[in-house]
This record gives C-alpha cells, structure tokens and sequence, in this order.
C-alpha cells in the first residue's frame, strides 16, 4: 500500500492515499454491511433529489438540509478511506518529502496514527450514543431517517478507522521513500492560491494521484 506524507503548512503533515478500492470490503463484518445500507439510503435520497428539478419541485429548508447532510456524509467517507484499507495491509510505503529524514517521516506518520487512534476511540462511542438517542426518536418519520443513518455511518466508520490506526501502528511493517514531487508541494505552499492550484495539479499528475490537489487545498489554514 502506498500512502504518501503530505506537507500542510508550517511544520505540519497529513497522511494521503488512492487505494483503487474506496469502500470496506466485505471483511468489515457488521460495520462494512452498516455502511453499505448507509450508501443505499445516500443514494435514494439523491436520485430523489435528482428528480425533483424535473418534476418542477422547488427545494423547501428541509430537502437543502437532508443534501447538505449526504453530501457532508460523502465527503467524510472520502476521508477515512486510509484508515479503513489499512485494516487490511502487512506492508506499507511512505512516501515523504525528500528534504525530509526517513526516519523523522515514519515518526510522524506513526504519531499520526496514534492521533487518530485516539480520536476514532472517542467519536465511535460518542456517535453511538447518537444512534441509541435519534434512532427511536426519528422512527415514525416518514422515508429514509437521514438523521438516524448518518450517526450508525459514522459510529461505523470509527469503528473501521480505529482498528485501521490500531493495524498501522502495531501489525504494518513500514518502508520510507524519498520523494521531490512531496518535497515541491512544500515549495508552492506559500505560492498565491491561483498560481498555487496550477502547480499542485501538476505535482498531482506527477505522482498519479487524481484528487491530491484538492486534498492539499483543504488542509491548509484558512485565509491560505
């Protein structure tokens, strides 16, 4: 598997990666099959509200809400896929920038990890509880209870993520490689936002990775 260590700013990395596969598979047990009937529900709800335009349907408050909730739901899924695949890995490759030591990179890769370790640990319980609370509370609502299935997504989620930090820091044997492409992100971050896209396109076509530009855009701080 092969995951890349991103600048982000000042001092700053994220752990990147473009597995082929972007779900769990099968092998998430309850979970996977959790998330698979979550991406059912996002999918109804969206080829309704691919409807509606035609039909004449003029979007009320509560269909903007019910979009802007799949389409958080989407975005964040996008996001855990590193973590979900690495559940399934025995060997990984960092890539890092090459004006960086390799061991300094798997340093930070791992203190990543033990981060979201952490932060998985904690939602997953959180979000649990949201399920016990708005499930019952949201049963009589008529069509597919959003609400509901947005909270048992992300208390599966976590549970994946979790046990894929937990992987990646105890059972993944780790090798580092330097790489100029990661080492010219850094260069262009300081860059005006115009010429800076440009160049990241182009750092992305370089490393093959469709969607590292706009990965990078959404780290940096704002006002960036």
């Amino acid at each position: 598997m092969d995951v890349f260590l991103v600048p982000a700013g000042e001092g700053r990395y994220e752990l990147y990666c473009e597995p082929r596969e972007v779900e769990p598979r099968d092998r998430g047990g309850l979970p996977g099959r959790l998330l698979r009937r979550v991406r059912e529900v996002m999918a109804a709800e969206q080829a309704e509200r691919d409807q509606a335009p035609k039909a004449g349907v003029k979007e009320g408050w509560l269909a903007r809400a019910k979009a802007g909730l799949v389409r958080g739901l989407a975005e964040w899924v996008a996001e855990q896929r590193l973590l979900w695949h690495l559940r399934h890995q025995d060997a990984a490759v960092l890539s890092h920038p090459a004006d960086l030591a390799s061991d300094r990179a798997l340093s930070i890769a791992k203190g990543t990890l033990r981060k979201e370790l952490d932060h998985h640990r904690v939602w997953m319980v959180i979000d649990g509880l949201a399920v016990v609370v708005f499930g019952p509370l949201f049963f009589f609502v008529p069509g597919p209870n959003l609400i509901s299935w947005y909270f048992v997504a992300k208390m599966a989620g976590h549970w994946l993520a979790f046990r894929g930090a937990r992987r990646g820091l105890t059972a993944v044997e780790w090798s580092a490689r330097a790489s100029e492409p990661l080492r010219e992100v850094r260069q262009v971050l300081s860059l005006p936002p115009a010429e800076r896209r440009g160049r990241l396109r182009a750092i992305a076509d370089q490393l093959q990775l469709e969607h590292l530009s706009r990965f990078v855009e959404r780290t940096l701080p704002e006002g960036c």
